[in-house]
């Protein structure tokens, strides 16, 4: 604190000091030169003068803040300031002279009052421009003895590129070591120091390899995603790996809110070529705005980003219904800094730690806020291996805790309560989309009330936590192998903002029982995947950072689907929803009994429990067999169970396999 207090008064007398004496000198050469260096009696008119022009300089200078800005980061804009501070202060001095107060007055040459404004222009801006070069001087002095430096290439737009460099003047750590536009008629120009190439975007890796670029700097012009993948594919045939960063777009350059800080690296949504959906909002605002709202698991990565995109439509109150801890406290604090940011907004929050597979708990949560006009069910277990070693778990929670929640829902007379599905739910081969698609039913064949059920199926979201992306990125920051399933391995893929977005608006809009489809684009590689995050990363693949194939897990299969052969696609009259249709009612399989899921259960059956799986799912992938193979000590101890399993003709071979 005290080096403060006498820094910057000491800074401020220094500058004070500087500029009285380029006042004096500079006056002093303005009537050198005026009069040929010969004063004579004029001397006596710049004795007499002097201290009114210091006077009125000092005030002005005051008033223009000139004493106060820091030299090293001077600008243009500060120059112009700075100029425009000289014209004020010569000019009301050659006014306040030539109004004749003074008989001398008249003596003095307007000659005089022009050079004084020159020279000591030239000598405030001059100096201010000269501590800015030294200081920029000293910078790059002290950045090329570092062991390394970034290296960096500014691809785009010639305008985009100035913007950039007058922006990282002051706080990027680095050098620029060109600019590479498609601006033929910049070709070995310059700017900031800075040269400018021109040529194709597929021939930068030639100025790459000569200039050593360690990083590149993306404009707006570079960095759709059809131009970032043909960068990285000719980056990888040049066998250079450097890092790739994008920038913000030419607006928010115009509106001086751009620093070095908002360069951000290039990530693999980036390369997915999804621009966002054009979605009517109204009918999200109409089923939120003034509502009453319980999402479950609010913790995770889909009900967090529910919560978020909830809070900007304004509901009346926001109950978080999560079972863990952490997750909970983590949620509730970034929504409650958000309200504080945005005061007007007067949203209630309830965070509540709870299960969904206990009903007096959900029945609590919406008793709290007098009733809850629609709810998001995002709770569940997902992890598809580990779904396959906890069965009993997996349908505890997926579909008992479904079936227990819609309950209450529609005990308590809620309005609307839309689950989130999965696409592994179609065709499943695995305990997780199994319980999905068993969700789905439940939900479909209750009888018609006054809640309405519906279900959004998507598939995987990029940086989830159960994502294989933030798996890869840690793999890579720790220079070990990525393992990848199989070469053929594919997922499809969208953002968490935009999965939420339309899982929003197809609560909004869809009809009671149905199942709503997210477009998810085309399916992704995930070997392709891992070979992007690591160029990205500015590795190189197999060199760098090893790929080895581990083969399929328990429950796997290569391709995911959105679709079954017997399900119709109608469209929806909203961008990438569409909503299935069953052809016949005879695919659905014999009617979930949940008593019989829950004895199962109970039991901590999974071999039981994976028979009956195949027989609520019919058009499952498991492998097949009779029930009547099953060895009998695998049977359920309970007599009645075992007698409505074997009525009910379960297949379960492929429930045996392995044991």
């Amino acid at each position: 604190m005290i080096k403060y207090i006498t820094f910057w008064p000491m800074r401020k007398l220094l500058i004070l000091a500087w500029t009285l004496t380029g006042i004096g000198l500079t006056y002093y050469c303005a009537y050198l030169l005026r009069f040929d260096r010969d004063l004579g009696r004029h001397f006596i008119s710049y004795q007499k003068s002097l201290p009114i022009l210091i006077f009125i300089v000092t005030v002005v200078f005051l008033f223009m803040g000139q004493f106060s800005g820091l030299w090293r980061y001077y600008s243009i804009n500060d120059l112009w300031r700075t100029v425009l501070s000289c014209f004020i202060a010569v000019g009301a001095f050659g006014v306040f002279y030539k109004s004749g107060v003074y008989e001398y007055d008249y003596t003095m040459s307007r000659m005089v009052i022009i050079l004084e404004f020159i020279l000591f222009t030239g000598w405030c801006t001059g100096s201010r421009a000269f501590i800015r070069l030294m200081r920029e001087r000293r910078r790059k002095s002290l950045l090329h003895r570092k062991e390394y430096i970034s290296r960096v290439l500014i691809c785009g737009k010639v305008d985009e590129a100035d913007l950039l460099l007058r922006a990282c003047s002051n706080d990027f750590e680095g050098i620029f070591c060109g600019i590479y536009t498609e601006e033929l008629n910049l070709h070995k120009g310059s700017i900031h120091g800075v040269p400018i190439f021109s040529g194709k975007l597929k021939d930068v890796t030639l100025k790459i390899l000569d200039l050593n670029i360690t990083d590149i700097h993306l404009m707006t012009a570079f960095n759709s995603p059809a131009q970032l993948n043909l960068l990285l594919d000719e980056c990888a045939k040049a066998g250079v790996a450097p890092k790739f960063h994008t920038i913000p777009a030419l607006k928010d350059f115009a509106a001086g809110d751009i620093t070095a800080s908002l360069i951000r690296d290039v990530g693999v949504k980036d390369l997915l070529g999804r621009e966002p959906a054009n979605l009517d909002r109204r009918n999200i605002r109409n089923s939120i705005q003034d509502k009453k709202i319980l999402i479950t698991g609010a913790g995770g990565s889909i009900g967090a980003e529910i919560c978020r995109q909830i809070l900007t439509y304004k509901p009346v109150a926001l109950v978080l219904f999560e079972f863990s801890e952490i997750a909970l406290y983590t949620v509730e604090k970034e929504l409650r800094e958000w309200l504080l940011e945005n005061p007007e907004n007067l949203v209630k929050i309830y965070p509540i730690a709870g299960d969904i597979r206990h009903e007096e708990e959900v029945e609590a949560a919406i008793d709290l806020v007098g009733g809850i006009d629609l709810i998001y069910h995002a709770a569940a277990y997902k992890h598809v291996p580990l779904m396959e070693e906890n069965v009993s778990a997996a349908l505890r929670n997926n579909v008992l805790g479904t079936a227990r929640l819609a309950r209450v829902a529609e005990r308590k007379n809620v309005k609307r309560l839309v689950m989130i599905s999965s696409d592994k739910a179609v065709r499943p081969s695995n305990i997780m989309g199994a319980t999905k698609r068993i969700a789905e039913r439940v939900l479909q064949e209750r009888a018609e009330g006054l809640t309405e059920f519906v279900a959004v199926r998507f598939g995987n979201v990029l940086g989830s936590s159960g994502s294989v992306i933030p798996l890869f990125k840690r793999r890579i920051r720790e220079g070990k192998v990525i393992q990848v399933t199989s070469p053929e391995m594919r997922r499809f893929f969208m953002t968490i903002p935009e999965a939420c977005d339309l899982v929003l608006m197809s609560g909004a809009v869809a009809d009671p029982g149905q199942i709503m489809v997210l477009e998810m684009g085309e399916p992704v590689k995930i070997y392709d995947l891992a070979i992007r995050l690591i160029e990205l990363s500015g590795l190189k693949p197999n060199e760098d950072v090893k790929i080895e194939f581990s083969g399929l897990r328990p429950g796997e299969k290569e391709y995911e689907e959105i679709l079954t052969e017997d399900e119709n696609v109608i469209p929806t009259e909203y961008e990438r929803i569409w909503t299935l249709q069953k052809n016949s009612d005879a695919q659905r399989g014999i009617p979930v009994d949940l008593t019989l899921i829950a004895e199962l259960i109970k039991e901590n059956n999974d071999i039981a429990l994976r028979a009956l799986v195949k027989q609520y799912v019919p058009e499952n992938t498991f492998k097949g067999g009779d029930i009547k193979g099953m060895p009998n000590q695998l049977l359920p101890e309970n007599q009645n169970i075992r007698k409505r399993l074997f009525d009910s003709k379960v297949d379960i071979t492929d429930s045996l396999v392995g044991l």
